[in-house]
């Protein structure tokens, strides 16, 4: 500190080339724990991730977060999608410094390179209590569950809440168990309350989610996804069984040690109903 110089070391970087059109019941969150059940919790220990691929192209800049957020989650030094349109668009209004775009070199090295073709993918869980303990949303369907963690920085974006939204529009049903909403910052609060949903006549993701019997969504905070007091709002503060969108699951992860936490993209979530 004193000297105003952080010494580190250049990680090796491992590479994930994912193409293929994505079908509309995934999100990145799923992509993401495709990789991490692959590579395991450790296979990225202090190694740069990039993700590169027609699929990782015609991602929004929110969903390439949701991908370079959870690489902490595989071990990960830092998570790199290479810049391009989307990335200087989304910057506009945002800076007015200078910037640089890298980019890896056309002859670089990689300790290792990962291919998926996103078209053939299902949406996945991480079961308990591992970001690595892959499994197909399909084979969960049976699991009694007692509440619903919709939120964090991974999984609390606009585009979360708009895809929970829909799942919600389209069935027409009303939650079993208690639904916990969290918007990530200020601007996704606002969103889910003044942005119409598609296909829903006007209506807002505050409106939906109020019809289908959720608690009205929170401002935004950590709250049950970092654990916390026992006053911190939708903490689980009994062994129960909550299906999160939050970045990790491990015991004690959001509250009581005995309680266990699955994660499940939103578009899978119509069996909660």
């Amino acid at each position: 500190m004193g000297t105003g110089k952080l010494l580190l070391k250049v990680p090796p970087t491992l590479r994930f080339v994912l193409d293929g059109v994505m079908p509309d019941y995934l999100l990145a969150k799923d992509l993401i724990l495709q990789i991490i059940g692959e590579i395991s919790v450790a296979g990225a220990t202090y190694k740069s991730m990039e993700f590169v691929g027609s699929t990782v192209e015609s991602l929004i800049m929110e969903e390439r977060m949701t991908l370079c957020n959870m690489v902490v989650e595989a071990g990960g030094k830092n998570g790199v999608v290479p810049a391009d349109g989307t990335t200087y668009k989304y910057l506009e209004g945002k800076t007015t410094m200078d910037f640089e775009p890298m980019y890896s070199d056309l002859n670089a090295s990689f300790l290792s390179e990962y291919r998926f073709d996103v078209s053939k993918l299902e949406p996945v869980v991480a079961k308990p209590h591992s970001p690595d303990n892959r499994g197909l949303a399909r084979e969960c369907k049976d699991v009694k569950i007692d509440r619903v963690y919709i939120g964090s920085c991974t999984g609390g974006k606009t585009e979360d809440f708009m895809a929970a939204a829909k799942v919600f529009l389209a069935s027409g049903k009303k939650v079993n168990v208690p639904t916990f909403l969290v918007p990530a910052t200020q601007k996704v609060w606002v969103d889910v309350y003044t942005i119409p949903v598609s296909g829903s006549g006007g209506k807002t993701c505050s409106q939906i989610f109020e019809e289908a019997g959720c608690n009205p969504p929170s401002s935004p905070n950590c709250g049950g996804c970092l654990g916390g007091p026992r006053d911190t709002y939708s903490r689980m503060n009994e062994p129960q069984v909550c299906v999160s969108t939050t970045n990790r699951n491990y015991p004690g992860r959001m509250g009581h040690k005995e309680g266990k936490y699955t994660w499940l993209p939103h578009t899978q979530q119509q069996h909660l109903l």
